[in-house]
């Protein structure tokens, strides 16, 4: 018996004993399904340096009904994913949908009493669960639990100390201290108890581009180490703050480069901390080319994600975006009325 006929046979017998016989076929169809199974914790495939993304859902349409839009716009998922929250922002409502975009349930109507809305923004769920609010028409900050009963507010218009003028996101820190405020119009950011107390504020409430300076924030996302990322729209650029407002990284200006924005929306943070903004490049002398573009936490350039149009994968006016576990980016996208859902795929 020759010396390749004795491996063989052994192979056999390992296999045998110990059920490793796979098909071609069959280990490709594992290995596929291990990648894109939600629930899997220990994913083969590992989403933080990815460059190429596919389109795995589209939903929405425009109209007021359960799962139309009138302007789609913040995302949020609850802590174990069961809810996306999507802010319907001219339909002045907040929508639940599951991960596959079917229409759970909702709440808000226009106006401003407790639990009504006026142009809703920037929404955040916080480690407990409770839904937070950017209610910018109305200057204030509302607090819902995670069916949208109302809890609490805070606000009012104005450029004192706790008042608002336009704000436009809020974040919760992970002890479920403190609450922070992306203040747009007072070109700072807000920083509160979480029953809606004033503490201080970072910026000088004045339009600026150095260091720890503000020009229109847009958006506010916490990293895992307690630091913040801020876009703001009047520098078009990302600026990373810690907790007590010192500036640690900035990058960004106007153009279309791949660092570079032009009416830049908002930002979310993935579990690596990765950077993912839409860039809609919609202002005037802009590319008019938008996309999702990912970054890791230095601000270094990872890829740009979509084209201008209205196929699956393409954008019209990329507004705000949400991360899930898996990697897997849902973005607002606001001149198509729908949400899209892309899966990394390297």
């Amino acid at each position: 018996m020759g010396i390749l006929t004795i491996i063989f046979v052994t192979l056999c017998l390992l296999s045998l004993q110990y059920g490793l016989v796979y098909s071609t076929s069959s280990f490709a169809s594992a290995q596929i399904q291990a990648v894109g199974n939600s629930s899997n914790p220990t994913s083969l495939h590992s989403f933080q340096n990815s460059t190429k993304y596919e389109v795995v859902k589209v939903w929405g349409s425009k109209g007021t009904n359960d799962g139309q839009f009138k302007r789609p716009h913040d995302l949020d998922f609850s802590n174990d994913e069961k809810y996306l929250y999507s802010v319907d922002r001219d339909g002045n409502r907040i929508q639940a949908f599951d991960k596959n975009g079917k229409f759970l349930f909702k709440w808000g109507e226009l106006g401003n009493a407790s639990g009504q809305m006026h142009v809703p923004y920037g929404i955040d769920v916080d480690n407990a669960g409770y839904v937070w609010l950017a209610d910018r028409a109305n200057h204030r900050i509302q607090k819902f639990d995670s069916h949208g009963n109302f809890i609490l507010k805070f606000g009012t218009k104005g450029n004192g100390p706790g008042q608002f003028d336009n704000p436009r996101h809020v974040v919760v820190d992970k002890e479920l201290k403190y609450v922070y405020v992306a203040d747009s119009k007072n070109n700072r950011i807000q920083k509160f108890f979480t029953n809606g107390t004033y503490v201080t504020s970072f910026g000088n409430g004045k339009p600026g581009s150095k260091p720890g300076e503000f020009n229109l924030p847009t958006t506010i996302d916490i990293d895992s180490n307690g630091d913040f990322y801020v876009t703001e729209r009047g520098n078009e650029r990302v600026q990373k703050i810690d907790s007590t407002g010192k500036p640690l990284l900035m990058w960004g200006s106007l153009g279309s480069g791949n660092s570079q924005f032009c009416h830049m929306e908002h930002l979310a943070l993935d579990k690596f901390d990765n950077v993912y903004v839409n860039d809609p490049q919609s202002d005037p002398g802009c590319s008019m080319q938008p996309s999702i573009k990912k970054f890791d936490k230095f601000g270094h350039f990872i890829t740009k994600i979509g084209t201008f149009g209205k196929e699956p994968g393409q954008l019209i006016d990329p507004e705000h975006l949400a991360i899930d576990s898996d990697g897997n980016i849902y973005v607002s996208d606001r001149g198509n009325n729908r949400i899209q859902v892309l899966k990394p795929i390297d």
